[in-house]
């Protein structure tokens, strides 16, 4: 639908309005030139450039209804700034590395473990299936982010696995190695044993969940000594039973006093442990000695699994707050317990593998998991007797954030950023960041902060950004191995590095007849039908040979075609080689026997736009990507036999141009950047010393980056570690990453977006996003990455428990929209509480939100537009207006604007939007449009002009909110620009004394007439029936005092030191109401017969000669309410109703 200008009109709030609205954007490129109108200024003026950065989601998953919470709550603000001046780029982001996809993949590939990645798969066919996956979903995506409009760059977005991120991935890697701020260790760390990689600090807080388990009090036995009968064993409480055959000391806290005791329940036995624990002792007990833990360090006791003896050791941690007081030390599963084995020399034996399965061999338990291995060793220790007492015990366990596998504890190689050295500068950063709310500034975020430890980056998997750190494994001569490391940040350091550069130089065969004709050839190596090269050809083969015999060629190889093997013959003569090699590979791209001999316009025309000769083809021909599939195989087969060697390939135009773009690492959007090599002249390239997949694409992942050595200062060879990168790099450096390199410092951008003067994601970033952005920045020695951050609560059901498809309560946003638009969705997050709050959603509040403003918003536009006056344009109307009703509606809306504005500005969303829906409901709804009825069906337009001006600054407020009802309105108003989206913000009015205090004195008025009807009410009187007299106590103008009269339905006002209603009613006041009750029934009839509010009709009304008379003595107020162009007493023709008034009844006919 749209109006005589050739604008949509949005004609009802509903989804389907939505949708033309979204239509004319999308023709009209609105979100385009929104952001456009205000990037010169921008450009110009940092200041007015408001930086913004989306935090980038999975696009293998379905988007959920939390995802439309987040984009609400950014899109909002985005669209304010914008409207306030402001360039706003707002680049759209996808995460592609990770757990979340290569969970998904091992899915769909049928595997259930990381071992069976690389013995059934294979880690190439597993990268690539991850490229394909990650982008599942991502139409979805792009079309919920379309629907509700979040007007987000999704044409640019930046990609986590592109080869360029990775590389500046890398640079910020370099430069917080050169800072000294990255190490290896050997540690204990956060280890899932089904996805066998361990986690970090961060990742560990994602998952935990409160269990109960059973906790055991186990006995070691004291090493007996000679002559001595008396059996002590030292008691220990353990939650961990799996960890018990690693075990190798018990650890004391030597100020603490230790008892040895007899029970009434074990005669004849001593247990040892603290006396502040004796209350976990069954029975009663007899204290046999008292002395300090410092007198026990030194004893030896008898290991449970092993024929060695442990001993007890002294240690700080050991608490005597919970257990017994003697902590048993595993050093291989436990961070203090590895400790405490380092200073004391003890030895680690593994008896758990990566996999999470015991080691054990002999034992039930071997093999098993080992949370399933703990009944089998508890049962174990009650058979032999050491098994004192079992007892549940609640408390929090970590669980993997992907998979759900309960973590352990292991002891690994891993690589950390000292993020310990930076936590001064981030709690310093954080102090000045605008946290909302302001209290998770110093709490759930600064106290993370606080207890930082240093962050484990490596991953023991597959798909994600290579740990780019290379080093030697050589042996040295005097035995011990080099392990020199070297830190990579870019592609050119690599190249800077190959041990054996190897030159390239490219040429196009000589002129042939074919390329005079502009006619194609090329069916297969085997099919050469001897093209040959002219005249002209021979002399440029000539004159490039000669300008290259100062290059010093080691070897020419050359495409099996007449022309090129023609071409290289010259060569090899010119410069003095014996012979040339052949390589089928670089043969000229097949066009198919369609086209043999066809002019090349007539081949472009298969293809409508140029990008899609990568993929599409004619029959027996080759597309680009085939091609260069085809050519980079062939430069393989130049770098293994000619390395370090100077090359001079002759080659075809194509498979030359490919080759050039691909060498270079080019995306293929970019391959018009490289020059199209012409007939006999060449250039001079290096082969790069890069990984290149099947595809022959760049491609920096594992295991193609596995492949790049270079040489050590040693003499040998340094190969690259095998660890990935923690995914939650890959967004927390996404600052620098996504803008193409690693730091403003490296490179001085004067268009570098930093920082963030707003970022806005779910409360559990805190611990993610929020945390890793800060992290990076501050290891960079820059300020925080984002100024300001809006932190959501979590959707959950109408129960308070979290959507999951296994509980069947998740809701489907897009549905959702579907079926109620996406301003009712928006509004709902706007208004139903505070954005960190969590949401109880349930389907009927979007219904409300609807119904409750959006609908009356709409039904008021209508309202105004049944009586607007067209003849001239809203926005030209600039008198004053006359009525106290209109001066007051133009003062509050200034105040509302001033109110909203100021809100915004403190990114207080959800109170600007209830001080609008507030003032469309009660101001403009319930109040102004009640009082201008009659004003709006007179000949003074003054009403409609107001109101229609109130409307049109309303949708301006309104765009970053509701952008789809603003945008009808705004259209619907007479709004001059092409949409509402390329207006700026409303600038409230300076609003005198004056004006203030008509907005006061209405707010009295409105408690008068409040105060009134509800007398009416108790009275029970319709307001319908007129009364006499209304006393108050409060002095009001005359303008306002009628009003009161209008809003009551009362004759007159006075004024007394009582507040009363006069309900007394004489017989012409009942006249009076039946006449009005009349009037609505007609107009209801009116509804029913679709009748226009302007259109004129007769009206005929017979009854009750008493009821006759009434309604003829009030013949001239019922046409002017109704609208009528004659009214007649007695039957008359048309359409016929009957009207019940009291207890009589009226015939009525409209023609």
């Amino acid at each position: 639908m749209a109006d005589e200008k050739g604008h949509p009109i949005y004609d009802s709030v509903s989804p389907r309005a939505e949708e033309e609205i979204l239509s004319f954007w999308k023709e009209n490129g609105i979100f385009k030139k929104s952001v456009a109108l205000r990037q010169a200024q921008g450009k110009k003026d940092k200041s007015k450039t408001f930086v913004f950065f989306e935090g980038p989601p999975y696009a293998n998953g379905l988007p959920g209804i939390h995802h439309v919470e987040s984009r609400s709550f950014k899109d909002i603000i985005l669209r304010y700034k914008t409207m306030q001046g402001f360039y706003v780029p707002r680049k759209a982001g996808w995460d592609t590395h990770g757990l979340p996809t290569e969970m998904a993949v091992e899915k769909e590939l049928g595997i259930n473990s990381k071992r069976e990645i690389e013995e059934k798969i294979g880690v190439e066919k597993f990268i690539q299936a991850a490229k394909k996956n990650v982008f599942f979903y991502k139409e979805a995506w792009e079309k919920l982010t379309e629907r509700m409009a979040y007007w987000l760059d999704l044409a640019n977005a930046y990609v986590t696995m592109t080869n360029d991120y990775i590389e500046s991935l890398w640079q910020v890697v370099s430069q917080i190695s050169q800072k000294g701020l990255l190490y290896e260790d050997y540690r204990i760390l956060p280890w899932c044993s089904r996805c066998g990689t361990s986690l970090s600090s961060h990742e560990l807080a994602l998952g935990y969940k409160f269990v109960k388990e059973e906790s055991i009090y186990v006995k070691f036995p004291l090493k007996q000594k000679p002559g001595v009968k008396q059996l002590s064993s030292f008691l220990v409480w353990t939650t961990t039973p799996w960890t018990l055959p690693g075990n190798v000391a018990l650890a004391v806290n030597p100020k603490a006093d230790y008892v040895t005791v007899e029970t009434e329940t074990s005669p004849g036995e001593w247990l040892i442990l603290a006396e502040e624990r004796l209350g976990v002792l069954a029975g009663k007990y007899k204290i046999i000695n008292r002395e300090k833990g410092k007198n026990l360090v030194g004893t030896a006791y008898e290991s449970l699994y092993r024929d060695e003896p442990g001993k007890v050791v002294a240690a700080d941690f050991v608490l005597t707050e919970d257990g017994t007081g003697i902590v048993h030390i595993a050093p291989a599963f436990g961070a203090e317990d590895l400790e405490v084995g380092k200073k004391h020399s003890l030895p680690i034996f593994m008896t758990a593998g990566e996999d999470g399965k015991m080691v054990s061999p002999g034992k039930p338990w071997d093999g098993k998991f080992v949370k399933t291995a703990d009944p089998l060793i508890v049962a174990d220790l009650k058979e032999r007797g050491l098994l004192y007492k079992t007892e549940f015990y609640e408390h929090d366990y970590p669980f993997c954030w992907r998979c759900e596998t309960p973590l352990m504890y292991y002891a690994k190689n891993s690589w950390f950023f000292k993020t310990t050295a930076v936590k001064d500068k981030m709690l310093s950063e954080n102090s000045k960041i605008d946290w909302h709310p302001g209290y998770l500034k110093d709490g759930r975020f600064g106290e993370w902060l606080k207890e930082n430890v240093d962050w484990s980056i490596s991953r023991e998997r597959y798909w994600g950004t290579p740990l780019p750190v290379w080093r030697c494994e050589t042996r040295l001569p005097d035995g011990q191995e080099c392990k020199k490391v070297k830190v990579i940040g870019s592609l050119k350091e690599l190249d800077e590095l190959d041990p054996h550069p190897t030159e390239l130089i490219v040429m196009r065969h000589g002129e042939t007849s074919i390329n005079v004709k502009k006619s194609l050839y090329a069916l297969s190596p085997d099919d050469d039908r001897k093209i040959h090269i002219t005249g002209k050809g021979r002399d440029d083969v000539l004159k490039a040979a000669r300008e290259l015999k100062k290059e010093k060629i080691d070897v020419i190889v050359a495409s099996p075609a007449t022309r090129t093997k023609e071409t290289a013959e010259i060569l090899a003569r010119e410069l003095g080689l014996s012979d040339f090699e052949t390589i089928p590979e670089f043969y000229d791209i097949l066009i198919g026997a369609a086209f043999e001999g066809k002019q090349e316009e007539e081949f472009n025309k298969e293809f409508e736009i140029w990008e899609e000769r990568f993929w599409k083809k004619p029959e027996g021909s080759e597309n680009w990507r085939e091609l260069r599939r085809r050519v980079m195989a062939g430069v393989k087969k130049l770098c293994e036999k000619y390395r370090g060697k100077k090359i001079l390939l002759v080659g075809h135009g194509d498979p030359l141009w490919v080759m050039l773009a691909a060498l270079e690492g080019l995306a293929e959007k970019d391959y018009k950047k490289i020059p199209y090599p012409q007939t006999g002249t060449f250039r001079k390239i290096r082969l790069h010393n890069w990984p290149y997949n099947a595809e022959g694409e760049l491609d920096l992942h594992k295991p193609y980056v596995d492949s790049i050595k270079f040489r050590c200062d040693c003499g040998s060879e340094m190969g690259r570690v095998k660890e990935v990168i923690d995914v939650w790099f890959d967004s927390g450096a996404m600052p620098f990453a996504a803008q193409g390199f690693g730091s403003p410092t490296s490179k001085g951008k004067s268009d570098f977006l930093y920082p963030a003067d707003y970022i806005s994601e779910a409360i559990d970033q805190t611990r993610g996003w929020f945390y890793t952005l800060l992290a990076v920045s501050s290891l960079l020695g820059l300020e925080s990455s984002y100024k300001r951050v809006l932190s959501l609560g979590l959707v959950l059901d109408e129960k308070g428990e979290k959507m999951s498809k296994s509980k069947g309560n998740v809701v489907d946003p897009v549905k959702l929209i579907e079926k109620y638009g996406a301003d009712a969705v928006r509004w709902y997050f706007y208004t139903v509480n505070q954005p960190w709050d969590d949401k109880l959603f349930r389907e009927r509040d979007i219904q409300d939100a609807r119904r409750r403003f959006l609908m009356i918003l709409w039904n008021s536009f209508v309202y105004w537009q049944t009586y607007k006056e067209v003849q001239l344009p809203i926005g030209s109307w600039t008198s004053k207006p006359k009525l106290i009703i209109n001066k007051w509606i133009l003062a509050k809306w200034n105040v509302i604007l001033k109110e909203v504005t100021e809100k915004l500005e403190k990114y207080d969303i959800v109170s600007a939007a209830r001080i609008l829906e507030n003032f469309v409901v009660e101001d403009i709804s319930h109040w102004y449009i009640r009082r201008i009825r009659k004003y709006m069906k007179s000949e003074d337009k003054e009403c409609s002009r107001v109101l229609g001006n109130i409307l049109l600054e309303l949708s301006k407020s309104l765009a970053p909110f509701a952008p789809f009802i603003a945008e009808g309105i705004y259209k619907g108003t007479d709004g001059k620009k092409e949409s509402v989206h390329l207006e700026d913000w409303p600038e409230a009015k300076k609003l005198k004394a004056g004006g203030y205090k008509l907005i006061k004195d209405m707010e009295k008025v409105r408690e008068i007439v409040s105060k009134a009807l509800e007398l009416r009410q108790k009275a029970g009187i319709k307001i319908r029936q007129p009364l006499q007299k209304l006393q108050i106590t409060d002095k009001l103008p005359a303008e306002f005092l009628e009003l009161v009269k209008g809003e009551v339905n009362v004759k007159e006002i006075a004024f007394s030191d009582k507040f009363e209603l006069d309900t007394k009613l004489t017989e012409d006041l009942k006249e009076e109401g039946l006449v009005r009750e009349f009037i609505r029934q007609v107009q209801d009839f009116r509804k029913e017969l679709k009748l226009k509010p302007q259109e004129k009709v007769e009206l005929s009304a017979s009854g009750e000669k008493s009821l006759e008379k009434i309604l003829q003595k009030h013949e001239k107020l019922i046409k002017k309410e109704i609208a009528l162009s004659e009214f007649e007493i007695g039957k008359g023709k048309g359409r016929k109703k009957e009207l019940k008034l009291g207890d009589s009844v009226v015939e009525v006919y409209i023609s």
